[in-house]
Protein backbone atom coordinates (compact mmCIF):
# COMPACT_ATOMS: atom_id res chain seq x y z
CA UNK A 1 0.00 0.00 0.00
CA UNK A 2 2.43 2.22 0.58
CA UNK A 3 4.17 2.06 -2.84
CA UNK A 4 0.60 2.59 -4.06
CA UNK A 5 0.12 5.82 -2.26
CA UNK A 6 3.76 6.84 -3.52
CA UNK A 7 2.67 7.27 -6.76
CA UNK A 8 2.65 10.79 -8.34
CA UNK A 9 -0.28 12.28 -9.79
CA UNK A 10 2.01 14.30 -12.76
CA UNK A 11 3.40 10.29 -13.41
CA UNK A 12 -0.43 9.34 -14.09
CA UNK A 13 -1.05 12.61 -15.97
CA UNK A 14 0.97 11.60 -18.28
CA UNK A 15 0.91 8.42 -18.63
CA UNK A 16 -2.87 8.59 -19.34
CA UNK A 17 -1.59 11.50 -22.41
CA UNK A 18 0.87 9.11 -23.58
CA UNK A 19 -1.67 6.49 -24.02
CA UNK A 20 -4.63 8.76 -25.14
CA UNK A 21 -2.20 10.38 -28.11
CA UNK A 22 -0.63 7.21 -29.04
CA UNK A 23 -4.06 5.72 -29.64
CA UNK A 24 -4.88 9.08 -31.88
CA UNK A 25 -1.42 8.42 -34.12
CA UNK A 26 -2.19 5.20 -34.41
CA UNK A 27 -5.65 5.57 -35.83
CA UNK A 28 -4.50 8.35 -38.25
CA UNK A 29 -1.56 5.83 -39.30
CA UNK A 30 -3.97 3.43 -40.02
CA UNK A 31 -6.07 5.95 -42.28
CA UNK A 32 -3.12 6.03 -44.22
CA UNK A 33 -3.13 2.60 -45.12
CA UNK A 34 -5.18 2.36 -48.30
CA UNK A 35 -2.78 5.26 -49.86
CA UNK A 36 0.33 3.39 -49.27
CA UNK A 37 -1.16 0.43 -50.75
CA UNK A 38 -2.30 2.00 -54.21
CA UNK A 39 1.33 4.09 -53.86
CA UNK A 40 3.18 0.66 -53.68
CA UNK A 41 1.03 -0.83 -56.57
CA UNK A 42 1.80 2.29 -58.45
CA UNK A 43 5.52 2.45 -57.74
CA UNK A 44 5.57 -1.55 -58.61
CA UNK A 45 3.97 -0.39 -62.25
CA UNK A 46 6.38 2.68 -62.51
CA UNK A 47 9.58 0.40 -62.31
CA UNK A 48 7.76 -2.06 -64.46
CA UNK A 49 7.89 0.39 -67.60
CA UNK A 50 11.35 1.68 -66.41
CA UNK A 51 12.98 -2.52 -66.62
CA UNK A 52 10.97 -3.13 -69.64
CA UNK A 53 13.64 -3.95 -72.58
CA UNK A 54 13.49 -1.41 -75.23
CA UNK A 55 13.75 -1.98 -78.97
CA UNK A 56 15.40 0.89 -79.50
CA UNK A 57 18.04 1.40 -76.93
CA UNK A 58 20.05 4.41 -76.98
CA UNK A 59 22.84 2.98 -74.67
CA UNK A 60 23.37 0.00 -77.40
CA UNK A 61 24.10 2.27 -80.39
CA UNK A 62 27.29 4.28 -78.43
CA UNK A 63 29.62 2.16 -79.31
CA UNK A 64 28.57 0.81 -82.45
CA UNK A 65 26.23 3.34 -84.21
CA UNK A 66 27.69 6.26 -86.46
CA UNK A 67 28.92 9.39 -85.03
CA UNK A 68 27.13 12.60 -86.76
CA UNK A 69 29.49 14.77 -88.31
CA UNK A 70 28.40 18.47 -87.51
CA UNK A 71 31.11 19.55 -89.85
CA UNK A 72 29.58 17.37 -93.39
CA UNK A 73 26.06 16.75 -91.85
CA UNK A 74 23.75 18.63 -94.52
CA UNK A 75 20.30 16.80 -93.38
CA UNK A 76 19.12 15.03 -96.97
CA UNK A 77 16.16 13.09 -95.48
CA UNK A 78 14.76 9.92 -97.98
CA UNK A 79 11.79 7.76 -96.79
CA UNK A 80 12.02 4.87 -99.10
CA UNK A 81 8.98 2.55 -99.79
CA UNK A 82 8.51 3.21 -95.56
CA UNK A 83 5.78 1.33 -94.02
CA UNK A 84 4.77 1.55 -90.32
CA UNK A 85 1.89 0.96 -87.81
CA UNK A 86 1.80 1.93 -84.20
CA UNK A 87 2.62 -0.94 -82.00
CA UNK A 88 -0.78 -0.75 -80.03
CA UNK A 89 -2.59 -0.75 -83.63
CA UNK A 90 -1.36 -3.59 -85.41
CA UNK A 91 -4.47 -3.61 -87.91
CA UNK A 92 -4.02 0.01 -89.16
CA UNK A 93 -1.24 1.18 -91.03
CA UNK A 94 -0.47 4.65 -91.14
CA UNK A 95 1.85 4.74 -93.59
CA UNK A 96 1.93 2.69 -96.80
CA UNK A 97 4.56 2.67 -98.98
CA UNK A 98 5.80 6.24 -98.37
CA UNK A 99 8.55 7.56 -100.69
CA UNK A 100 9.66 11.21 -100.12
CA UNK A 101 12.99 12.92 -100.28
CA UNK A 102 13.54 16.29 -98.81
CA UNK A 103 16.68 18.21 -99.65
CA UNK A 104 19.09 20.14 -98.02
CA UNK A 105 18.21 23.80 -97.15
CA UNK A 106 14.14 22.82 -98.32
CA UNK A 107 11.26 24.16 -96.18
CA UNK A 108 8.67 21.33 -96.51
CA UNK A 109 5.10 21.41 -94.76
CA UNK A 110 2.97 18.28 -94.42
CA UNK A 111 -0.72 18.81 -94.75
CA UNK A 112 -3.38 16.76 -93.67
CA UNK A 113 -6.10 15.53 -91.48
CA UNK A 114 -5.56 14.22 -87.96
CA UNK A 115 -4.04 10.88 -88.34
CA UNK A 116 -2.48 11.01 -91.46
CA UNK A 117 1.11 10.63 -90.65
CA UNK A 118 2.36 13.76 -90.05
CA UNK A 119 3.69 13.89 -86.55
CA UNK A 120 4.14 10.29 -87.53
CA UNK A 121 6.84 11.35 -90.19
CA UNK A 122 8.88 13.20 -87.04
CA UNK A 123 8.87 10.32 -84.83
CA UNK A 124 10.51 8.30 -87.80
CA UNK A 125 13.11 10.86 -88.59
CA UNK A 126 14.35 11.20 -84.70
CA UNK A 127 13.65 7.02 -84.31
CA UNK A 128 10.98 7.53 -81.97
CA UNK A 129 9.90 4.51 -83.40
CA UNK A 130 11.02 2.11 -86.19
CA UNK A 131 9.58 1.39 -89.34
CA UNK A 132 7.70 -1.87 -90.06
CA UNK A 133 9.48 -2.11 -93.75
CA UNK A 134 11.47 0.32 -96.21
CA UNK A 135 13.90 2.64 -94.99
CA UNK A 136 14.73 6.28 -93.80
CA UNK A 137 17.82 7.81 -94.45
CA UNK A 138 19.70 10.99 -93.71
CA UNK A 139 22.42 12.26 -95.66
CA UNK A 140 22.71 8.45 -97.42
CA UNK A 141 22.80 6.39 -94.16
CA UNK A 142 20.03 4.34 -92.52
CA UNK A 143 19.24 5.93 -89.47
CA UNK A 144 19.44 3.05 -87.56
CA UNK A 145 23.16 3.01 -88.00
CA UNK A 146 23.16 6.04 -86.15
CA UNK A 147 24.25 6.56 -82.21
CA UNK A 148 20.78 7.70 -81.19
CA UNK A 149 22.51 10.29 -78.76
CA UNK A 150 24.64 12.02 -81.91
CA UNK A 151 21.38 11.96 -84.58
CA UNK A 152 19.34 13.75 -82.30
CA UNK A 153 21.92 15.79 -80.98
CA UNK A 154 22.17 17.65 -84.45
CA UNK A 155 18.33 17.48 -85.29
CA UNK A 156 16.36 20.28 -83.70
CA UNK A 157 12.69 19.60 -82.63
CA UNK A 158 9.60 22.29 -81.59
CA UNK A 159 6.45 20.51 -80.97
CA UNK A 160 3.09 22.17 -81.56
CA UNK A 161 2.69 22.59 -77.74
CA UNK A 162 6.25 23.36 -76.52
CA UNK A 163 6.60 22.82 -72.60
CA UNK A 164 8.41 25.74 -70.51
CA UNK A 165 9.74 24.16 -67.42
CA UNK A 166 9.74 26.56 -64.52
CA UNK A 167 12.88 28.18 -64.72
CA UNK A 168 14.47 31.14 -66.23
CA UNK A 169 14.14 31.47 -70.05
CA UNK A 170 18.03 31.06 -70.18
CA UNK A 171 18.04 27.87 -68.51
CA UNK A 172 14.91 26.67 -70.97
CA UNK A 173 17.28 27.05 -73.54
CA UNK A 174 20.46 25.50 -72.35
CA UNK A 175 17.71 22.08 -71.50
CA UNK A 176 19.00 21.71 -75.61
CA UNK A 177 22.28 22.60 -75.12
CA UNK A 178 23.91 23.37 -71.91
CA UNK A 179 27.28 24.29 -72.60
CA UNK A 180 25.53 27.28 -75.32
CA UNK A 181 27.34 30.24 -75.70
CA UNK A 182 25.52 33.44 -75.07
CA UNK A 183 25.60 34.00 -79.31
CA UNK A 184 23.97 30.93 -79.44
CA UNK A 185 20.95 31.25 -77.50
CA UNK A 186 20.58 34.32 -78.95
CA UNK A 187 20.33 33.00 -82.51
CA UNK A 188 18.22 30.45 -80.88
CA UNK A 189 15.43 32.66 -79.46
CA UNK A 190 15.41 34.75 -82.50
CA UNK A 191 15.52 31.78 -85.00
CA UNK A 192 12.26 30.54 -83.01
CA UNK A 193 10.83 33.59 -83.14
CA UNK A 194 10.82 33.93 -79.26
CA UNK A 195 12.30 37.33 -79.03
CA UNK A 196 8.86 39.03 -79.03
CA UNK A 197 7.61 36.62 -76.09
CA UNK A 198 10.82 37.29 -74.13
CA UNK A 199 10.26 41.04 -74.40
CA UNK A 200 6.05 40.48 -73.91
CA UNK A 201 6.52 37.93 -70.78
CA UNK A 202 9.98 37.68 -69.90
CA UNK A 203 9.70 40.11 -66.67
CA UNK A 204 12.24 40.15 -64.55
CA UNK A 205 14.34 37.90 -66.32
CA UNK A 206 13.73 39.66 -70.00
CA UNK A 207 17.45 41.09 -69.81
CA UNK A 208 18.88 37.36 -68.97
CA UNK A 209 19.45 37.23 -73.22
CA UNK A 210 20.62 40.32 -73.80
CA UNK A 211 23.51 39.93 -71.01
CA UNK A 212 27.21 40.87 -72.75
CA UNK A 213 28.05 38.77 -75.40
CA UNK A 214 30.79 36.06 -75.35
CA UNK A 215 32.71 37.46 -78.40
CA UNK A 216 36.06 38.99 -77.77
CA UNK A 217 34.63 41.99 -79.39
CA UNK A 218 32.20 42.67 -77.37
CA UNK A 219 33.64 42.17 -74.23
CA UNK A 220 36.23 44.58 -75.18
CA UNK A 221 33.40 46.64 -75.50
CA UNK A 222 32.43 46.26 -72.32
CA UNK A 223 35.46 46.53 -70.55
CA UNK A 224 36.07 49.86 -72.31
CA UNK A 225 33.04 51.46 -71.19
CA UNK A 226 33.34 50.17 -67.34
CA UNK A 227 37.07 51.22 -67.93
CA UNK A 228 37.35 52.89 -64.48
CA UNK A 229 35.08 50.53 -62.67
CA UNK A 230 37.38 47.72 -64.30
CA UNK A 231 40.50 49.24 -63.06
CA UNK A 232 39.74 50.23 -59.49
CA UNK A 233 38.73 46.83 -59.07
CA UNK A 234 41.57 45.10 -60.96
CA UNK A 235 44.27 47.70 -61.65
CA UNK A 236 45.44 49.24 -64.15
CA UNK A 237 48.37 47.03 -64.81
CA UNK A 238 46.18 43.89 -64.50
CA UNK A 239 43.52 46.00 -66.80
CA UNK A 240 46.03 46.34 -69.47
CA UNK A 241 47.21 42.96 -69.85
CA UNK A 242 43.78 42.04 -70.18
CA UNK A 243 42.55 44.36 -72.98
CA UNK A 244 46.14 42.96 -74.75
CA UNK A 245 45.18 39.13 -74.56
CA UNK A 246 41.09 39.91 -75.44
CA UNK A 247 42.94 41.55 -78.79
CA UNK A 248 44.26 38.53 -79.27
CA UNK A 249 41.26 36.91 -79.24
CA UNK A 250 39.75 39.57 -81.66
CA UNK A 251 42.38 38.45 -84.23
CA UNK A 252 42.08 34.82 -84.09
CA UNK A 253 38.16 34.82 -84.62
CA UNK A 254 38.98 37.33 -87.18
CA UNK A 255 40.79 34.86 -88.74
CA UNK A 256 38.22 32.47 -88.08
CA UNK A 257 35.90 34.56 -90.17
CA UNK A 258 33.71 35.62 -86.90
CA UNK A 259 33.26 38.86 -88.67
Amino acid sequence: MENYWSIKMDDVMSALFAIMFSAFQAGNAAAFGPDMGKATAAANRVFKIIDYPSQIDARASIDKGIKVNTATFVGKIEFKDVWFRYPRRKEDFVLRGLNLTINPKESVALVGESGCGKSTFVNLVMRFYDVDSGEVLIDGTNIKDYDLHSLRDAISMVMQEPIIFNYSILENFLYGKPNATNTEVLEAAQLSNCMEFIENHGGDKKDELAAADDTAVDLLKAMEKNKDRVVTLIGQEKYDEEIKLMNEVLKEEEKKGAF
